[in-house]
């Protein structure tokens, strides 16, 4: 019950002061078993932290009205702890997932991770040249809830398609979304009218198997203002802000509560930033969340990941 409680705390607080995160994407290392050219993680030598100061960065997050939280990378099944840190995540209730590339999948044990995990991501596509996976996926999703996250470059939106059913056709949900041009990184973002009317396709014949929102698609071709409704805190505990693009440095959570860290005057300055921002580069985290502003648009939203895996 408890996260339904920070679920509403952030509602109602985001809407009577300024945008508070929901969301929550802790990259608990950088380290990576690969090099995919749409990412600049990899890229950044930033130092992990120990399993004591990876729980204290949760318990700060569990002290906010962050209520979903990513445990993402690089690839966070390289640490050797990811499982303790998973149970105590879950433990500090969250909607919880982790974000992995797959390929040490069958090295890890599922069924204990899926005890504590409201669902696993796996990210399959060219850039991470792991596509084999799509054909694996019914090995695991007797075993845990699948989401399959997916990087749509310029170079492979006409791969959609057959993606959607491989992930329909094993029992698992699908995310779409585009590349960004991130700093460092290669430029691989594709043309948003094409990939727009794709999705709108297959959304229409596939439904709630896409987590893709509806108003996340829209903003495709429409334009749209970001919120800082999603934080994200780097291996060392950094929060970076207002975002991954455009963002900062404005303090760590090893060193301050989140709720004083966004208080600051450096975290009022830079959501003056991003409302200011003018790239709609459809940076997802941000992108879709700040969709949430809009009543309809979170009920539409939640409702799709309530009938997306009741169906599962």
């Amino acid at each position: 019950m408890r996260r339904e409680l920070r679920a509403i705390k952030w509602l109602l607080k985001s809407y009577l002061d300024y945008d508070r995160p929901v969301y929550g994407s802790f990259k608990v290392t950088h380290r990576c078993n690969m090099r995919c050219p749409f990412c600049n993680v990899w890229r950044q030598k930033t130092r992990d932290l120990s399993t004591k100061e990876v729980f204290r960065v949760i318990d700060k997050l569990a002290e906010s009205t962050v209520t979903v939280l990513s445990l993402e990378g690089g690839e966070p099944t390289l640490r050797k702890d990811i499982l303790d840190i998973v149970k105590y995540a879950h433990d500090r209730s969250f909607y919880l997932f982790m974000t992995t590339n797959g390929t040490l999948l069958h090295k890890l044990p599922l069924n204990k991770f899926s005890k504590y995990l409201d669902f696993l991501h796996v990210s399959i596509d060219e850039g991470h040249n792991n596509l084999y996976l799509f054909d694996e996926l019914k090995k695991y999703t007797p075993e845990i809830k699948i989401t399959v996250q997916t990087v749509v470059t310029k170079n492979d939106i006409k791969e959609m398609r057959w993606k959607v059913e491989k992930a329909y056709d094993a029992g698992a949900r699908i995310l779409l979304m585009p590349a960004v041009n991130l700093p460092g990184a290669e430029s691989m973002a594709p043309d948003k009218r094409e990939m727009y009317r794709e999705l709108i396709k297959l959304k229409k014949e596939f439904g709630s198997t896409i987590v893709t929102s509806d108003a996340f698609i829209e903003s495709l071709v429409n334009h749209y203002k970001c919120k800082s409704f999603s934080v994200m805190i780097e291996s060392n505990g950094d929060i970076i802000y207002p975002c991954s693009v455009i963002g900062w440095k404005i303090g760590n959570l090893l060193e301050k509560d989140l709720e004083d860290i966004l208080l600051s005057p450096e975290a009022k300055k830079a959501r003056e930033v991003m409302h200011e921002c003018k790239k709609e580069c459809m940076l997802y985290l941000h992108a879709e969340t700040s969709q949430f502003n809009k009543l309809v648009n979170l009920g539409k939203y939640a409702v799709s990941t309530i009938i997306g895996y009741m169906k599962r």
